[in-house]
């Protein structure tokens, strides 16, 4: 029973993680975790961005 539960919560993990990609514009069937990955990298990185005051 132990194995069906590991099993429910991978599947459960991947799901969310094709919405997540799916969310962000990108195909599941051929973007990868790195591109996904990626694609978090660059958003958080912009809304650093946008938060930091500049400096003139």
């Amino acid at each position: 029973m132990q194995d069906y539960e590991k099993i429910r919560h991978a599947v459960k993990t991947g799901d969310k993680i094709m919405e997540l990609a799916a969310s962000l514009g990108l195909d599941p069937r051929r973007n990868t975790i790195k591109d996904l990955a990626d694609r978090l990298l660059e958003n958080a990185l912009a809304e650093l961005d946008a938060e930091s005051p500049t400096t003139d």
